[in-house]
């Protein structure tokens, strides 16, 4: 396509040089087969300058007029991909796949379209056909693992970070990850080892002291655990995490008075922090103060229903309110949970998964 100055041409049909410097393909006519030729072109020349949102418009034209284009239906997905919109990539990496199942691209496109659409089992699936067929790549290593992680398949997730530690011993931050899996496989102690480890390349490291100061928490070394948290909120003074849990435990000494700045404060940076929630539940109890208790624990439930706690300490509020039937109804949940407690792990309390970077 020289004469249109398109670097990558997977179609060319007609002569399209008159579209190339298209500014949409809202105005392009798309009512015969003869359209086709025009509007992949000017989708080309669209996604050649970026312009990925436009493109798929033109992309998405021609295949309402032929959807057996397989080139045009990889050429939607880079587009939804590359304009970062994972989610809309995933049809049409599937279309090609249909049509070519050994297609490596499509493949590995498609699985970090499902990683970017926080579809992390399907992620994880997926990159482990494309690492099948390409097993020294790195990133896709990385993205399995971490999809691995997040879909909470921890015992496969470490294959893939010990993989990455042989090619990059000096990672700080896969072994921070190796120890959010060994966590979560309740391995506190090689958690620890791998934290240290990471400490030891990188002290400075963002997360380091906080998860440190988790397994310490979760342990109920709480000295220990208070020491490191105040490690990171030194580093980063804004960090919600540190604050919460350090705040959880001024509540295990009950000490409210300490704990309640710290909760107010850690919402006001995260409010989506499930733990901030159930603890300023508890303080407001404390303090006798019921609606803000109802209020704090019911918004701990929405944010996470994983465990009976929110649930039997809510029960106990309506009660002290004089409300038995919704007391009841919130101990009849206590009993489905049979006995289980809300897992709490490090790989929750750190966060999801790193957003996709389509446009590297």
């Amino acid at each position: 396509m020289r004469g249109c100055g398109a670097a990558t041409v997977f179609l060319m049909l007609g002569p399209a040089c008159l579209y190339a410097q298209a500014t949409s393909c809202e105005s392009l006519p798309a009512s015969k087969p003869q359209d086709i030729g025009a509007l992949a072109n000017a989708g080309l020349a669209l996604s050649r300058a970026q312009r990925y949102d436009a493109a798929a418009v033109c992309y998405r034209k021609v295949l309402a007029l032929d959807p057996r284009i397989v080139p045009i239906q990889l050429n939607l997905g880079l587009a939804e991909f590359k304009g970062g919109h994972p989610r809309e990539a995933v049809e049409p990496f599937k279309a090609v796949l249909a049509a070519q199942p050994d297609n490596r691209q499509a493949r590995t496109l498609l699985g970090m379209s499902y990683y970017g659409s926080r579809m992390f089992k399907e992620a994880a699936a997926t990159l482990a056909i494309a690492l099948a067929a390409d097993p020294e790549d790195a990133q896709l290593h990385y993205y399995r693992a971490q999809s691995l992680l997040a879909s909470l398949q921890y015992k496969e997730s470490l294959k893939d970070f010990e993989w990455l530690l042989r090619r990059d011993p000096d990672s700080a931050a896969t072994h921070m990850l190796m120890a959010q899996a060994l966590d979560g496989l309740n391995r506190p102690d090689e958690a620890l080892k791998e934290l240290n480890a990471a400490l030891a390349k990188s002290p400075a490291e963002p997360n380091l002291h906080f998860s440190i100061g988790f397994i310490d928490w979760s342990e109920q070394k709480n000295e220990e655990a208070e020491k490191e948290f105040h490690a990171e909120l030194a580093r980063d003074p804004s960090h919600a995490g540190a604050l919460a849990y350090l705040a959880d435990i001024m509540i295990r000494r009950d000490d409210f008075d300490k704990a309640k700045p710290l909760l107010e404060k850690a919402i006001s940076i995260d409010p989506a922090l499930r733990i901030a929630h159930l603890d300023q539940g508890i303080v407001f109890a404390h303090e006798k103060q019921l609606d803000r208790a109802i209020a704090a624990f019911k918004e701990a439930i929405r944010l996470e229903d994983s465990g009976p706690d929110a649930h039997f300490r809510l029960a106990r509020v309506y009660k002290e309110a004089g409300k038995r039937d919704e007391a009841a109804a919130e101990l009849a949940i206590v009993s489905k949970f049979r006995g289980e407690t809300s897992q709490n792990t490090l790989h929750k309390a750190t966060g999801s998964a790193p957003a996709l970077e389509p446009g590297k």
